[in-house]
């Protein structure tokens, strides 16, 4: 019989979200996955396979905890101005709002689990601005993900020239 996990697995997925919005996939290393988690790398394998595997768990988490009530929230919203701002809010809070984001520039390309986690989160905030903006819902969303992302890509420090 196996040693009982020692670890919170929420918690860990949750930091990797977090990791994985900060630095990307590619840009996350399982030595990173460790440090952070606390998590010794045989019970990372262990418990996640990979890690493609834990990325697409911590994606699932997003969306699920964080994409999902948010968009909720949002549908209920009649009123075009304050949908808008509520989504704009629920996408702008935090480091794991990149998540989807770079998991859509990233990965979606090349892996269509990835590929079919972002259009769910995606598809989710086109259906909860539709109730108040109609058609134009999807370039609502497109605009809110946009102005997400091009906060992203902004540098945090000035470059030095």
């Amino acid at each position: 019989m196996g040693r009982p996990r020692s670890f919170d697995t929420g918690q860990a997925v949750s930091t990797a979200a977090t990791l994985f919005a900060t630095h990307g996939f590619e840009g996350t290393s399982v030595d990173d996955l460790v440090t952070a988690t606390g998590i010794h790398r045989g019970s990372l394998y262990k418990t996640f396979g990979s890690k493609r595997s834990l990325h697409l768990t911590a994606l699932r988490n997003h969306l699920d905890h964080e994409i999902h009530p948010a968009t909720a929230a949002v549908a209920t919203l009649t009123d075009p101005a304050q949908a808008l701002a509520s989504a704009i809010a629920s996408y702008d809070s935090g480091p794991a709002a990149g998540l989807l984001l770079l998991a859509a520039a990233e990965r979606a390309p090349h892996d269509p689990d990835v590929a079919a986690l972002v259009a769910e989160g995606i598809a989710a905030l086109e259906d909860a601005l539709r109730p108040s903006h109609g058609d134009a819902a999807p370039q609502l969303a497109s605009t809110v993900l946009g102005t997400r992302l091009r906060l992203h890509a902004r540098p945090t420090a000035p470059k030095e020239h």
